[in-house]
């Protein structure tokens, strides 16, 4: 029976996508009623934010530390930090987050050490219906 634990998260992830975390991908933002949604921010991509006429951000909905080091870098200050509520994370999304947690995803909350963090897994082929 094949988990994948959290502490493995990111080794997966690279071997299935190619990449080890997908916000290396370029910048797609979508501008909707004056809400930004930044899907894969980086320092170069971060640029776009000025040409938008971005000069500040007063709450980032994001726990993505390299989104947040690259506004920042930009010169776009960022006001409050929110993260993801826990009761909007699935169960079965705690490999990702507590991965990413660790890995230094801004959180209000506790990090785990690496000890805790390979007791947490994902769910076995055979939790799965196919």
């Amino acid at each position: 029976m094949l988990r994948i634990g959290a502490s493995e998260y990111f080794k997966r992830t690279e071997n299935i996508a190619g990449v080890k975390d997908m916000r290396f991908q370029a910048l797609m933002p979508d501008v909707c009623v004056g809400i930004v949604t930044l899907r894969n921010v980086n320092k170069e991509t971060s640029q776009i934010l000025h040409w938008l006429g971005i000069t500040k951000i007063d709450r980032l909905l994001s726990m993505s530390n390299m989104k947040h080091d690259a506004i920042v870098e930009q010169g776009i200050p960022i006001h409050e930090r929110v993260p993801i509520p826990d009761g909007l994370i699935p169960e079965d999304s705690h490999v990702e987050i507590d991965a990413k947690i660790h890995a230094g995803y801004f959180t209000t909350g506790r990090v785990m050490n690496t000890a805790e963090l390979s007791e947490v897994q994902g769910r076995a082929w055979d939790d799965v219906d196919h």
